[in-house]
């Protein structure tokens, strides 16, 4: 599903109105319309009490929409407008006339009053109209005073767009913003419902259809796309009654090092289980007996390591030789920040042309050589959490993960790489400047091990010759929905990395068979 800024979105709306001839006060009928419908079906019951705090924009102008089919339907509405009535113009002013025509009474609050509290602790529900998807100065006065006492109360809070004082286009907090139950979005969702904390305030998302034609995609473009399993099994593929292990190609999988078996053991397991036909693991030699124990379908092979446990210059002609005819590497996991073993890792990268995989320490060897990436030409997929990303580029993981969109695009333009940003939401960044931002994944992710699983997901599926931008929007996607389906029946504070291996076959069949679960609801 594509994702927009606020700013793409009101192009797309400029160009509905002028060069469609679709009238603005269309635009916002079919959105109160469209957000009310669904309101009714899973909200109300015969006649339910509504709140709605409406501010002096377009979000405003929706909000009066609501409480007019909401009063035609025999509801108990109340609309606190947080302005005065004659400052809203346009469409929002049309719209709060036909309100009150409809029968509809607005208090105007110039001031706080505790009259808020009141009628939000007797409402049933409650619906933020206050700010849109445009707002980009911090929240202040009433509107934060109101913002603060809606998330005082537990009741069932609809947001209108976007949560009111959430960032459209960063997901950041202006000030203060309103916790939503369930958000009711316009034409396409938007990036701040996506990116963290504004994906924690948004809840429950629904897209309303207003009659935006998709193909003003092709005219305007677009910021993004949202990881869906539809995109999933539009490149899913199929297993032929005659293949065989040679079909799936050979994984090699570099890792290991004194204390970190586990880091290799997992992403060797997760590349065979996702259907690599062959996994080797190269291994320092004085670590094979712990793996030959630890593995049983993965098969390892030994490399010189002259009895100190880590890769070294003596381990190098060893693997460039088992590499060369393999079909993916997969480089890092637990191989340590030896700096001898950093320099053996960008070795094997600029003298190997094949796909790799990059995680952890194979990221770290690359602090301070980036210009060694985009020179080498090499088909690449990093891997890094925030605090990765932060040595490779400079910088704090803080502010990666404040600017995660800005610091991707700065990494890829900088390698050529394709980049996997982890984290809440994990977002893969492709060298032709596409951006996916995946929904799926839950704190039980947070724990030792997840990426490694990541790791071997992504490598094995470049295995199977599913391009590297198919690999990791497949290997990421899958990753969190199992985490998701563990915390149906279990805490999210008890998965290990393992369990997702376990979890593997029942995501494939639901992604594969099309009843996965559903992140995004959009009305037709």
């Amino acid at each position: 599903m594509v994702v927009l800024s606020p700013e793409r979105m009101a192009e797309y709306d400029r160009y509905a109105i002028e060069n469609w001839g679709i009238p603005s006060t269309v635009l916002m009928e079919n959105a109160g319309r469209g957000a009310y419908r669904f309101i009714k079906e899973l909200y109300l019951t015969k006649k339910s009490r509504i709140v709605i705090f409406c501010g002096r924009g377009n979000n405003g102008g929706d909000g009066f929409v609501i409480g007019r089919y909401a009063i035609r339907d025999g509801h108990d509405v109340r609309v606190f407008l947080l302005a005065e009535k004659d400052t809203l113009k346009g469409d929002a002013a049309i719209n709060m006339r036909l309100f009150e025509s409809s029968g509809g009474h607005i208090i105007e609050l110039k001031e706080y009053t505790d009259k808020i509290k009141m009628a939000i602790k007797h409402a049933d529900i409650v619906v933020d109209a206050i700010f849109g998807t445009g707002l980009s100065k911090i929240v202040s006065g009433i509107e934060k005073a109101v913002i603060e006492d809606i998330n005082n109360f537990s009741k069932k809070v609809i947001s209108v767009d976007i949560p009111s004082g959430i960032d459209g286009k960063t997901g950041k907090i202006l000030g203060a913003a309103v916790m939503a139950h369930h958000t009711f979005t316009f034409a396409y969702p938007k990036l701040g419902h996506f990116i963290y904390p504004g994906a924690h305030h948004t809840g429950k998302l629904t897209v309303i259809d207003i009659s935006i034609p998709d193909f003003i995609e092709q005219k305007i473009g677009i910021d993004g796309h949202i990881v869906d399993g539809d995109m999933i099994r539009s490149f899913f593929r199929h297993r032929l009654p005659w293949s065989h292990k040679g079909t799936y190609g050979h994984a090699a999988v570099i890792a290991g090092s004194p204390g970190k078996t586990g880091a290799a053991h997992m992403a060797s397991q997760a590349a065979l289980k996702i259907g690599a036909g062959l996994v080797t693991l190269l291994i320092p030699a004085s670590l094979n007996n712990i793996m030959e124990v630890k593995l049983t379908e993965v098969m390892t092979y030994p490399v010189e390591d002259g009895g100190s446990g880590f890769f070294t210059d003596l381990s190098y002609k060893q693997v460039m030789n088992f590499i060369e005819d393999k079909d993916v590497i997969i480089m890092g996991p637990g191989i340590s920040q030896n700096p001898e073993t950093s320099e053996f890792a960008r070795k094997v990268f600029l003298k190997t042309d094949k796909p790799f995989v990059i995680d952890a320490d194979g990221i770290n060897a690359f602090v301070g050589y980036l210009d060694l990436i985009k020179g080498s030409g090499r088909k690449v997929v990093f891997t890094p959490h925030p605090g990765e990303l932060a040595r490779l580029l400079g910088g704090t993981p803080k502010e990666i993960n404040e600017n995660r969109m800005e610091k991707g695009r700065e990494f890829v333009e900088k390698t050529g790489a394709y980049l996997v940003l982890k984290g809440a939401n994990t977002m893969i960044f492709t060298p032709e400047g596409e951006i996916y931002i995946n929904p799926t994944g839950n704190p039980g992710l947070a724990k030792g091990g997840s990426g490694d699983i990541l790791t071997g997901f992504i490598g094995g599926l470049i295995s199977q010759g599913y391009t590297l931008k198919e690999a990791s929007i497949f290997g990421v996607y899958i990753h969190g929905y199992i985490a998701d389906t563990w915390v149906g029946s279990h805490s999210d504070m008890v998965l290990f990395a393992c369990d997702l291996l376990d979890g593997l076959d029942q995501a494939l069949l639901e992604i594969r068979d099309g009843k996965d679960r559903v992140y995004i609801e959009k009305s037709l």
